[in-house]
């Protein structure tokens, strides 16, 4: 089971991470094992449950306000 903080590091590094965010939400259990996490069914459960789509444009109108140019 991953505590709320090791939950955090993950989605963070899902949002830092392009790639190991569509590694995660295609395979969380398998994506989460290989970060050295191990996820209760509760836990993958609500990682499907997430609108990847929304928080890729989300974090990306962030940086665009941020940098005024979206590039870091």
């Amino acid at each position: 089971m991953a505590t709320e903080k090791e939950m955090q590091e993950l989605l963070g590094r899902a949002l830092a991470d392009e790639a190991f965010r569509a590694r995660l939400f295609d395979d969380p259990r398998q994506a989460a094992r290989d970060a050295g996490y191990d996820l209760t069914a509760e836990q993958l459960a609500a990682l499907k449950t997430i609108d990847t789509q929304s928080i890729a444009e989300a974090l990306d109108e962030r940086l665009v306000k941020k940098t005024g140019s979206g590039v870091l």
